[in-house]
């Protein structure tokens, strides 16, 4: 708490100055800059939603719990800042691809992302496209896409703005957070820091033991700039660091045993130069990124296994619009070279090229579409050509039809193919060909999407015990011959204002048939069911929220043994926001927030019980 405490001070009392001059009354026009263009332009027919910063502030808990309350995805989580992964439509979390601005950063490890390894907070906004059509952004992108974006701005005349988030919570749980922005008519600068401590040592409810080696303590710093060159360039830079370690806590019946720890690091480094004048443009990217894990057995020895990877990336879009036909022509053409190794494998250096082309037209006010074609040059594999089409259709004001279908591939990470005694270096390339149709209606207050979807994949990689008859009872991954995935995702969301009161509701639900086509068994650790919903009041100054999460019974056993199955469970979270000051210059919130409302005892992983009812108490100071 004391570091808490020191940083905002610091903050306060080294910015407040220069925010009086230029304070939040500086609201002319802005100029938005986006690191990717490509997510807002090229998704029709898909279904993109949106995290803004309100919701993130409101889940500063782990970019795993923003998830699970706000999204259609499944979240598996190791315990309560453990590791933690995310799968769409009951695909694996190797078939999800986390994008940051614009760069997929899954590890070329194990092909995932660590969701409880990103500062959520630092960054401005977070979208998640369901659905295969993002093959502009390469390997894994076979469930869906979480883009982590950074915004800057133009402005006319000089502004400063400072946030400041700080937060006290049950479990010695710390959490502080400062963002800076600066802009004028030629400059824009974004800097935030991040620092997360907790001892995590909630009790195990109906039992007597504690989550005694779960504690958790991380730092991440980004910051962002962009700078006009002429009337038609800028050149953007965007750096995101992050430094954590965690204890890994035990299971029962003896979780005492657990003593084991893990450090990670990354650093992430992005540089665009874009030029737009008339019809054409263009832009050109150059990325730098490291990821380096440290895995201690005994937390009190010196000695560790490691992983480390660096990935060195070159792309180059060039655009041609055609205003008569309302329509644009996009080349898209990547270069990277990743290097990995851990302790157990040595370093490997994969290389690829990839050359996609994307077409996009708007035929009238009431169709529009776009079509994309992509190859890829893989020195380890041979890889299909893969194509999406998107197609949205609006018959009357505020009804619309989307469809869109794709093939996707996934090639097997460092880990699948070579970790000692269990990778698999027979391992093959997975391909997916996957359709959807979706029908919805919206207007300014209220919006509903339906949609069906189906997912055919071939040479699915999964790990599995027994997978292979020479090692009896070890996990080793195998291409499964034919996986079907298909069910419906529902979304709603209503906003409503009258007089000084506002309503804002928003739920998912998913129905996932996921299935192994040699069993016809659900496939592990994939819910049937998944529903979440939102619901805000505001009233004047004083706001109140309540979150609902429903999810299914899961397997955990291939032949889907109902003596090995996590229980359903329904967890809520509820909470109380005043503004305290509500100026045009000033805006200092304060809030409550009490997690697992109704003290549910409930599990994500087997014998691994999540946090009972817990409180955090958060200031939001924006000046």
């Amino acid at each position: 708490m004391r570091k808490i405490l020191t940083v905002s001070i610091f903050c306060i009392v080294c910015f407040k100055g220069i925010a009086q001059n230029d304070s939040l009354l500086n609201r002319l026009e802005e100029v938005v800059i986006q690191a990717d263009k490509k997510l807002k332009k090229y998704s029709v027919g898909y279904k993109v939603t949106t995290l803004n910063d309100s919701v993130i502030v409101r889940n500063t808990e782990s970019f795993t719990s923003l998830l699970r309350f706000n999204s259609p995805l499944y979240l598996r989580e190791y315990g309560a800042g453990g590791t933690s992964s995310a799968s769409f439509r009951g695909t694996s979390s190797s078939n999800t691809a986390v994008i940051w601005n614009g760069i997929n950063i899954n590890s070329i490890n194990n092909g995932q992302t660590g969701f409880n390894s990103l500062t959520v907070s630092l960054f401005d906004a977070i979208d998640i496209r369901s659905g295969g059509g993002s093959l502009e952004y390469g390997s894994g992108a076979v469930g869906g896409t979480i883009h982590l974006n950074d915004y800057l701005q133009f402005t006319n005349t000089k502004q400063i703005k400072n946030q400041l988030v700080a937060s006290l919570g049950s479990f010695e749980t710390y959490r502080g957070l400062y963002k800076f922005k600066f802009s004028n008519s030629k400059l824009a600068i974004n800097a935030g820091v991040s620092y997360n401590q907790s001892e995590n040592d909630y009790k195990f409810l109906n039992t007597d033991f504690k989550n005694t080696n779960g504690a958790y303590e991380n730092f991440g710093f980004n910051v962002s700039a962009a700078y006009l060159l002429t009337n038609f360039s800028k050149l953007k830079f965007y750096s995101a660091n992050y430094l954590g370690e965690r204890f890994f806590s035990g299971e029962l019946p003896n979780p005492l045993a657990a003593n084991d720890k893990y450090q990670d690091f990354s650093h992430r480094n992005l540089l665009i130069y874009t030029h737009e004048k008339s019809r054409l443009s263009h832009e050109a990217k150059l990325a730098f990124l490291t990821q380096e894990y440290r895995y201690f057995e005994d937390k009190t020895s010196s000695t560790f296994n490691f992983g480390k990877s660096k990935r060195y990336l070159v792309n180059y879009d060039i655009s041609y619009s055609f205003p008569k036909l309302k329509a644009i022509v996009t080349s898209h053409s990547e270069y990277e070279s990743v290097f990995g190794k851990t302790d157990q494998i040595s370093e490997r250096n994969r290389r690829q090229f990839s050359q996609s082309i994307i077409y996009n037209q708007n035929i009238n006010s009431s169709v529009s579409f776009n079509t994309k074609l992509r190859k890829d040059f893989n020195s380890d594999y041979d890889v299909p050509f893969t194509y999406a089409l998107g197609v949205k259709v609006k018959p009357f004001r505020n009804l619309f039809f989307r469809a869109n279908g794709s093939k996707n591939y996934r090639v097997p990470t460092y880990n699948d193919l070579f970790w000692p005694g269990q990778g698999n270096l027979d391992l093959i390339p997975e391909t997916a060909v996957q359709g959807e149709f979706g029908i919805g209606y919206k207007n300014n207050q209220f919006l509903i999407d339906i949609g069906i979807f189906y997912i055919n994949a071939k040479d699915k990689i999964v790990w599995t015990p027994g997978g292979d008859p020479d090692r009896p009872g070890i996990w080793v991954p195998i291409n499964l011959s034919e996986v079907n995935n298909k069910g419906l995702e529902v979304s709603l969301t209503f906003n409503k204002t009258f007089n000084e009161h506002a309503i804002k509701l928003n739920m998912n639900y998913s129905y996932i048939i996921a299935t192994d086509k040699a069993t016809d068994n659900q496939l592990i650790f994939v819910p049937k069911h998944l529903f979440n919903s939102n619901l805000v009041y505001t009233h004047k100054r004083f706001s109140f929220f309540y979150q609902q999460l429903l999810n299914g019974k899961v397997y955990t056993t291939e032949s889907n043994s109902n003596d090995f199955v996590i229980p359903h469970y329904f967890v809520a979270n509820t909470g109380l926001e005043y503004k305290l000051i509500n100026l045009q210059q000033k805006q200092l919130t304060i809030g409550l927030k009490v997690n697992n409302v109704f003290n549910k005892y409930y599990e994500v992983q087997p014998r691994r019980p999540m946090p009972n009812r817990n409180l955090k108490f958060n200031i939001n100071y924006k000046f």
